[in-house]
């Protein structure tokens, strides 16, 4: 990440809360999280994890097409 010129190095406040703590915080902000995870996107299964986060990617801009559609009916 990049931010107004300075490097953040550290991590963020939201990867040092546990996984339970962070599905929580976005379930009350009023999102469902999804979650794509790999230790290494340059190894051997790169491929893989890019495949999963295009499927999951799909998954989730279809649902946001299903709200949207369903707004204007309204």
């Amino acid at each position: 990440m990049h931010l107004n010129g300075f490097k953040i190095a550290n991590p963020t406040v939201l990867s040092r809360i546990s996984r339970a703590e962070l599905i929580q915080l976005m379930l009350g902000y009023g999102h469902v999280p999804y979650f794509v995870e790999s230790d290494d996107p340059n190894s051997v299964d790169a491929m893989q994890m890019h495949q999963s986060f295009a499927s999951t990617l799909d998954i989730v801009l279809q649902k946001i097409q299903d709200i949207q559609l369903n707004a204007r009916m309204d």
